[in-house]
């Protein structure tokens, strides 16, 4: 085990530009507004962890010198090298089960399994994750679960009583319809402006929200789709929730492409006349069409009481068998939170700020970022330098 490496580190965060749907939440909960590689920007998330993240040798989130990474969405899938930083595959490789844990090693083998994001989005497509187990050989199950830090908007299952052969007809033809007006389009029979208008008409008139539970969502809600199979979207309305869906996701390291199943775009065209590609057939035969599976309030997870003290209260609000998230919250400035651990620890400030220390080494985390603590410290301390501090523990 390489002791010298065996010490908590503030991760990079790999910000995603989204001009179209991202916003200034992110940059302002990380209290980096006034850095000038981010005033203007866009950002719709932040990759919190990964197995392409970096960590930072800095002992200070607020130091002026800490950056984060700004990047788009063809960057993520990229290992990105960054002064004063190590990677975390570059980490683990030199000791795995010291970095991960023996547990996770045996389970996941030597690459971080988890990823975790901050994000801010508006409306994203009709969509579903295949189910655990299946042996489909093109796409893999992803397990993942939200934790609103702000009210939402979404959908999640499909409605009771629906008649799943008419929705699947209705989405086929709806995308048929869609197809045939980016196709003229590009053919220069109509312009982009006409094509918009002409789509957006098509998605009113068939209206694929009927089939849908549409659910508005509480700040502190947590979402649970780990189960998988489970029909779900992020959806905009600008007069209720202007800032769109402002959440904390964790889930199982699996790219879009390999795990996304899309039954509707929301009538969305690029300029140069694409469509995303759907998956339709693929969505409705691995929705998961039990009466259990599509109501909602059987995938939010109320917090189980851990511990409680005069200084802090220590809540379980998610526990599957992919992951954990825990909540901590302190009461009082100078109140210490200590955990024995067997495997690397992901710490998010979600508002506050706290001192870890880990292995003789000692970081300030400020509200908007976050610490990697690996498995070989077996234990770590948190205390809170401000008052009503909470913070996210995943493992």
């Amino acid at each position: 085990m390489d002791t010298k490496n065996l010490r908590p580190y503030l991760v990079v965060p790999k910000l995603i530009e989204q001009p179209t749907w991202g916003g200034t939440y992110i940059v302002e909960a990380k209290h980096w507004q006034t850095k000038s590689e981010l005033i203007g920007k866009k950002i719709g998330q932040s990759y919190e962890l990964y197995d392409k993240s970096n960590l930072s040798l800095f002992l200070a989130s607020d130091d002026v010198s800490f950056v984060g990474e700004l990047a788009d969405s063809t960057c993520v899938k990229q290992q990105s090298i960054i002064p004063n930083s190590i990677s975390l595959s570059d980490l683990i490789a030199q000791d795995p089960i010291g970095i991960l844990g023996k547990r996770i090693v045996d389970t996941y083998g030597t690459s971080m399994h988890l990823l975790l994001k901050f994000t801010q989005a508006l409306g994203n497509s009709f969509q579903l994750h295949v189910s655990d187990g299946s042996t489909d050989t093109i796409w893999k199950s992803k397990p993942e679960s939200w934790y609103y830090f702000e009210p939402g908007l979404m959908t999640c299952g499909v409605k009771k009583d629906v008649d799943w052969d008419v929705y699947r007809a209705m989405v086929t033809e709806l995308d048929e319809h869609i197809q045939r007006v980016a196709t003229q389009f590009r053919d220069g029979t109509i312009l982009y402006d006409e094509a918009l208008v002409m789509i957006s008409v098509l998605v009113k008139r068939y209206n694929p929200w009927q089939y849908v539970n549409l659910v508005r969502v509480e700040k502190g809600t947590l979402l649970d789709l780990s189960p998988c199979g489970i029909h779900h979207s992020w959806e905009e309305d600008l007069e209720t929730i202007p800032l769109g869906n402002v959440l904390y996701e964790i889930q199982l390291n699996v790219m879009d492409d390999v795990a996304t199943l899309r039954s509707f775009d929301k009538g969305k065209m690029s300029k140069d006349g694409s469509l995303r590609p759907l998956q339709i057939d693929e969505y409705f035969a691995y929705a998961d069409r039990s009466e259990k599976a599509n109501n909602p309030k059987n995938h939010m997870r109320s917090a189980k009481m851990v511990k409680k003290t005069t200084d802090h209260l220590h809540e379980r609000i998610l526990e599957t068998k992919y992951y954990c998230m825990d909540r901590i919250t302190y009461m009082n400035e100078g109140a210490v939170f200590e955990s024995v651990i067997d495997s690397f620890r992901h710490i998010f400030v979600r508002v506050g700020s706290v001192l870890v220390t880990a292995g003789s080494i000692r970081v300030i985390v400020t509200a908007g970022h976050s610490v990697f603590v690996p498995a070989g410290c077996t234990t770590y301390t948190m205390q809170a330098t401000t008052s009503n501090t909470e913070v996210l523990i995943s493992f």
